[in-house]
C-alpha cells in the first residue's frame, strides 16, 4: 500500500507573519516537521509542497523530496488544504507514475508531533477500515455554554445547552489538534467541508502537546514548553 506524507507550507501567513519561519530549540518549524514525519516508518513516501523556493531548497537539503513549486491558485489563503494534496497526489500519479493509497497531512504549526503519531494514525486508519483518521484532543470550554449573537441576543450553539450547571456534567467533547490527517485516496479527492465526514476515527493527544500555532501567543506557549521537554 502505498502511503504519501505531505508537509504543507507557503509563503504567506494572516496570523504570524513569516510562520513557518518561527523558531523553536533553533530548528524552524518545518525543519521540525520534516525531520519527524522522514522518521516515520508507515510513509512510503514524503512530499513537501510549498511556493516558497528558500523553504523549498532546505527540504531538498534534508533529503525530501520537493520536486514543484506550488501553483499560485494553490498558495493564498482561500486556498483548502485538501486541494493541496490532490495536487500532490495528482502530480506523482502523472510525472512519476506513483499512485498513493492514502494520503496524510502534515502542517508544520504541530511542532510537538512525533512520528509515532504519524504512524498510529495510519495503524489507526487501516485498522479500524474507516474513510479518515485524525489527531484529536480535549477541548478547553465545553460547547454547550459557547454562543452565537444574532440581532444583539445570544443564543446557544447547541439547542439546550445552558441547560448543564456543571461543567462535568456536560458531555465529553473533543476538538482537531491539528497534528495529523490521513484519507483513504478515494475519499479524499470526494471531501467537501471539514473533518469527521463519514467514517472518521480520532487517536486522542494530551492537551500540552496538541498546540497547533496559529497565533503568537500559542507560538510563546509551544517555545516555554518545548524549553522545559528538553532540557
Amino acid at each position: 500500500m502505498n502511503i504519501l506524507g505531505v508537509v504543507l507550507a507557503r509563503k504567506g501567513s494572516k496570523g504570524i507573519k513569516n510562520k513557518n519561519y518561527l523558531k523553536i530549540n533553533d530548528k524552524t518549524l518545518v525543519e521540525i516537521a520534516l525531520r519527524n514525519a522522514l522518521k516515520s516508518k508507515k510513509l512510503s513516501k514524503l512530499i513537501f509542497s510549498t511556493d516558497d523556493k528558500v523553504l523549498q531548497k532546505k527540504a531538498i537539503k534534508m533529503g525530501v523530496q520537493s520536486p514543484f513549486l506550488r501553483p499560485s491558485n494553490l498558495s493564498n489563503d482561500k486556498a483548502s488544504s485538501y486541494s493541496v494534496l490532490r495536487h500532490a497526489a495528482n502530480w506523482l500519479k502523472k510525472n512519476e507514475n506513483w499512485k498513493a493509497d492514502i494520503i496524510v497531512l502534515l502542517q508544520p504549526t504541530t511542532p510537538f508531533r512525533t512520528s509515532k503519531h504519524i504512524d498510529d494514525v495510519i495503524n489507526l486508519l487501516l485498522k479500524s477500515k474507516s474513510d479518515a483518521a485524525m489527531t484529536i484532543t480535549d477541548n478547553d470550554y465545553p460547547p454547550h455554554w459557547m454562543f452565537y449573537q444574532k440581532k444583539k441576543q445570544l443564543k446557544c450553539i447547541i439547542k439546550n445547552g445552558n441547560k448543564f450547571t456543571r461543567r462535568q456534567d456536560t458531555p465529553k467533547c473533543f476538538k482537531p489538534s491539528g497534528m495529523v490527517y490521513a484519507f483513504k485516496k478515494n475519499f479524499l479527492f470526494k471531501i467537501k467541508g471539514v473533518l469527521p465526514q463519514n467514517k472518521t476515527v480520532g487517536l486522542y493527544v494530551k492537551p500540552e502537546i496538541a498546540i497547533n500555532i496559529d497565533n503568537y501567543d500559542h507560538y510563546l506557549l509551544a517555545k516555554i514548553k518545548a524549553e522545559k521537554k528538553y532540557k
